[in-house]
């Protein structure tokens, strides 16, 4: 609440509340449309939120042994179908996504996409919609940050279309016009009745009228303004933003229950789960040590319900019950102890985190760019078996390297929790197991940590289809044949080896919170402002040597046997590194 002082930078769809005017466009009743562009909207909810992150959990809340640890405002309904817009590839960056794809896909109807690049969510996708990319937009949109107290406006382009896409909401409005001819009832297509005009700015303008930080803007002007490069301001009581600032500088509540700040949670889930205090948890999978224990000593006010109260034993180590599985442990005891797995030779932690420099795919939707991911990059691909000019890697450091028996650019497995990765139900003659089981490059990296491998998780991952390119085509790319899909791995990817989790205390049915728009207070479940998360990036691994890395297949990898890499350099690049090639004289 202090300029400086909180920096407010966090993520995700929270800046929905910035435009607290949007349920004039999205709850606008179907029943009651407003078709006039300046008349009044009248809204009614008709749907229920949920969250996504049960999806790619097998589409089921936490249920462990007898006890249903989803609370009844969380609860979702199994998936009929899904349409997805905007979604980033949610097969290719859902946590688990090849449980998803081979346990949960099967159960659903139907699946549409719209999207720009065709990507492992097209993959497996019945209907996919080629839309506009952000530089081809022919109707204007708006959107906005949490950290910066500007509006982005879109302007409509001028620019020619590459292929014949069409808009987001042109998708949405075409198949609503042909439901209205199915089913003789004009209203789905009037409920997009200003799209075809091309006149979306009266829905925008609708939502900027009904929004505390937009009032009295005219977004057609907002959108001439943008065309010459003048942004809009957002009306907020600072500049720049301050979260917190009228709570802090005035005295005005914060969204709680007593309207303060508050450090002890005294909800009943909250205290089962020995997370009343703030405390720390050891990962539930991706730590060297016994995994999601409490660390602390006793204390009076941390008494978590212990597994034998669910029916659990307190040495029952399932991956699923380690979520529901409170145990205390001092620090002391966690340093002495082990992850269930490490007898198996598991002992790195694998972390997936995002590339700085690029969003989601951005990086490698281009063989250009993708040339770049990295040091494997050759546009001739001598050696054959990599799947495109780049490929898949991971750093390691090269200690841990050597010791394993691998050199630099080694081609190498990695395994996660065989209990249920890359999928719940695998067998080692399974095909999807053979699409799904992850194969990189190893990279010498003397940055990494010892016990840590990181992989960067925007390159795209195998499919039935790349897997099946690879093996027929006779320049042995991992291109699907049919789709002409790309992936940058012989087999697997990062999300073979991460997996959804569910957490108690993010499920609360007593939880107090504000709602997504204007000042409304209530409990439990609310989208994108209190609920599950699933984007864990990390997990507990083993890697194993597969193929050595030279292009014949047979040896080093070059860079590396003629002395470029770490711990093979040659004399020369000794003296490179000491500086000793600038004569000061």
């Amino acid at each position: 609440g202090y300029l400086g002082g909180s920096p407010g930078s966090y993520a995700g769809n929270y800046r929905g509340g910035i435009f607290n005017g949007l349920p004039r466009y999205v709850f606008e009743n179907p029943f009651q449309q407003q078709l006039e562009p300046d008349g009044p909207v009248t809204t009614k909810t008709y749907l229920r939120y949920e969250s996504a992150h049960y999806f790619n959990y097998g589409d089921r809340p936490l249920r462990v042994g007898t006890t249903l640890f989803t609370g009844k405002t969380h609860l979702s309904t199994p998936t009929k179908l899904g349409w997805w817009a905007n979604s980033n590839s949610i097969l290719g960056n859902a946590k688990w996504s090849y449980d998803l794809i081979h346990n949960t896909l099967p159960k659903v109807e139907t699946i549409i996409v719209n999207e720009w690049w065709w990507t492992m969510t097209c993959e497996y996708a019945d209907i996919v919609f080629g839309v506009d990319s952000w530089a081809e937009f022919k109707h204007p949109d708006m959107a906005g940050s949490v950290t910066n107290p500007f509006v982005t406006v879109f302007p409509r382009t001028p620019l020619p279309r590459i292929f014949e896409t069409v808009a987001d909401i042109e998708t949405f409005a075409g198949v609503a016009g042909k439901l209205s001819e199915l089913a003789g009832d004009q209203r789905f297509a009037d409920h997009w009745h200003h799209v075809p005009e091309g006149r979306v700015d009266i829905y925008l303008q609708r939502i900027v009228d009904g929004s505390s930080s937009l009032s009295g803007y005219d977004f057609i002007q907002m959108e001439e303004n943008a065309k010459r490069g003048i942004p809009t301001l957002k009306l907020m009581r600072t500049y720049p933003k301050v979260v917190g600032w009228e709570q802090t500088q005035e005295s005005k509540p914060w969204y709680t229950r007593t309207g303060r700040l508050e450090f002890y949670r005294d909800e009943p889930e909250f205290i089962e789960h020995g997370e009343n205090l703030p405390v720390y948890r050891e990962p539930v999978d991706a730590t060297p040590f016994e995994p999601n224990v409490i660390v602390t000593a006793d204390h009076p006010a941390i008494r978590p319900t212990r597994p034998d109260a669910y029916g659990l034993s307190e040495d029952d180590l399932r991956t699923e019950v380690r979520q529901v599985r409170n145990v205390t442990r001092t620090w002391e005891e966690v340093r002495a102890s082990e992850h269930p797995l490490t007898s198996s030779g598991y002992r790195f932690t694998f972390l997936t985190p995002k590339y700085r420099h690029g969003a989601h795919s951005t990086p490698v939707d281009l063989d250009t760019g993708a040339l770049y991911f990295g040091p494997f990059g050759d546009p001739y691909r001598r050696d054959k078996r990599s799947p495109f000019v780049n490929e898949g890697y991971v750093d390691i450091n090269p200690l841990d390297a050597q010791e394993l028996g691998i050199n630099d650019g080694d081609y190498v497995w990695i395994d996660a929790d065989p209990e249920d990765r890359p999928y719940r139900g695998w067998k080692p003659e399974d095909g999807d197991y053979q699409v799904f089981r992850l194969m990189c490059r190893a990279r010498f990296y003397t940055g990494t940590p010892r016990g840590v491998l990181r992989m960067w998780f925007n390159m795209y991952q195998a499919t039935h289809g790349s897997v099946e390119g690879q093996q027929t085509r006779p320049d042995g790319l991992a291109k699907n044949p049919r789709t002409g899909y790309q992936a940058m791995f012989r087999s697997g990817g990062h999300q073979s080896a991460v997996r959804a989790w569910l957490r108690p205390t993010l499920m609360s049915d007593h939880l107090t919170r504000k709602d997504y728009f204007g000042q409304v207070i209530g409990k439990g479940f609310a989208s994108d402002v209190y609920g599950v998360v699933g984007a864990p990036k990390e997990s507990f691994v083993r890697i194993e040597r597969a193929e050595d890395g030279d292009v014949s297949g047979t040896g080093i990898w070059r860079p590396a046997r003629i002395g470029y890499r770490p711990t093979y350099e040659s004399d020369a690049m000794r003296r490179y590194l000491a500086g000793e090639y600038v004569d000061e004289g």
